[in-house]
This record gives structure tokens, C-alpha cells and sequence, in this order.
């Protein structure tokens, strides 16, 4: 029986390294990347010969693969959208969130201090962070713990079904491994604003600094 595994996540914040890990768990497979969440698709595309293992902000065929993972990257929840889901069998859903502080330096960095898009980040990282707490129907995966501690990211893999999990962390899965995953220093969590990165870039504090944001990374990082 396939698995379908949708994946909510914001940029840079781990979504390719959880995708590669759980992709290695199969042998036939098909990654579509950064799209609009549409149960249509979904239906119209599993009937539809698989022709490539992966394709970015397109839908391709999924015919009698094991796994199909749909990721969605730096968009709302569309709660319409994914309850039409729920008959789906071995159906997964998943919300991938990570440190706001290392988050918002690694989008500063690779962006080149791009203000615009750091802001609509600082907002949707307050989203997410809303719906990490609060939401009941998606698997919710804390990347800085994924990335650093083996049971808990053996047992985030296990919610689809898998007993028997390899995880070889610097794999080589095309299309699915993004920079920073390969090196150790960039799977620190900066708790505070005080020790990230850009602790001493006034610009990017000033961006950042955010009350509701310390006060929900609080109470995400403690449960």
C-alpha cells in the first residue's frame, strides 16, 4: 500500500534532510516539491505513470510508487484543502519547525539580507508556531531535535509505519539534500536572539526581535 506523506515547512529549516531520511526508507518513490496542496491533483496524478523520482512546484505522476511525499514550503495551512485527506489510507501528515533564531539567520545569510523576505518568514514563523502548538491532526517534528538526537528522530519516522529504519544522514538522494544539512556547526539551536548568528547585526535584530515569538519558541522548546 503507498504512503502519502504531506509535509508543511518553511524554508531552511531542515524540510530536504527529513524528506532524503524518510526517501531512503523506499525504493520507488516520487518527491513533489513546493506546491499548492491539492486533493484534485492528488487523485488526478496516482493515476498517472510515474516518469521522474522528483520535480519542484509542478505535480508528475505517482502510479504504484510505495511513497509519494508532497512538501509545501512557506505556505499557510489550507484546512480545507488537507481534510479532504483524511479517507486516504496510510495518509501522513506532517509539520516540520525549527528554532526561530536559527531559522531567521540561515534565510538572512543564504538571501543575502533580503529584508522583505525575512519579514514574510518572521510572520509565517509565528503561524506555524501557532499551529505546532495548538493543531491535534499533524505529526509535529521540531527539526532541532530531529537533527540531534537519534530515538527521537527514529520515532518521528516510525508515525509512517516503518520498523525497521536506516538513516544515513549524508546520503547522496538527488534533488534532496540542501547545503547546510552536511555540516555539524549548522545543527546548533540558538535559543536566544542573544546567541544566534547575527547576534550582533542590529538590522537583522531589529527584524527579528519579536516578544510573541520568544514567548512561543518558549513554550515550544520546553514540552
Amino acid at each position: 500500500m503507498m504512503k502519502t506523506i504531506i509535509l508543511y515547512g518553511l524554508k531552511r529549516s531542515g524540510n530536504h534532510f527529513f524528506i532524503s531520511n524518510i526517501l531512503q526508507q523506499f525504493s520507488n518513490y516520487v518527491h513533489i516539491n513546493d506546491v499548492n496542496l491539492s486533493y484534485d491533483n492528488y487523485i488526478k496524478y496516482k493515476n498517472i505513470e510515474k516518469d521522474k523520482d522528483q520535480i519542484d512546484c509542478n505535480w508528475t505522476g505517482f502510479k504504484d510508487v510505495e511513497c509519494v511525499v508532497i512538501s509545501i514550503e512557506n505556505k499557510v495551512i489550507d484546512n480545507h484543502e488537507i481534510s479532504k485527506f483524511k479517507n486516504i489510507d496510510h495518509c501522513y501528515k506532517f509539520m516540520l519547525l525549527r528554532c526561530p533564531y536559527s531559522n531567521f539567520s540561515s534565510i538572512w545569510k543564504v538571501s543575502k539580507k533580503n529584508v522583505p523576505l525575512l519579514k514574510s518568514m518572521v510572520v509565517l514563523w509565528i503561524i506555524y508556531a501557532e499551529y505546532f502548538i495548538n493543531r491535534k491532526d499533524i505529526i509535529k517534528v521540531l527539526y532541532d531535535k530531529y537533527s540531534t538526537n537519534k530515538n527521537y528522530k527514529i520515532n518521528m519516522l516510525k508515525n509512517i509505519g516503518i520498523d525497521k529504519i536506516n538513516i544515513d544522514e549524508y546520503i547522496n538522494i538527488k534533488h534532496q539534500q540542501s547545503s547546510f544539512e552536511k555540516k555539524e556547526k549548522s545543527r546548533q539551536v540558538y535559543n536566544t536572539l542573544q546567541n544566534c548568528n547575527f547576534k550582533n547585526d542590529k538590522h537583522f535584530i531589529n527584524l527579528v526581535k519579536n516578544e510573541k515569538i520568544k514567548n512561543l519558541w518558549d513554550i515550544i522548546k520546553n514540552n
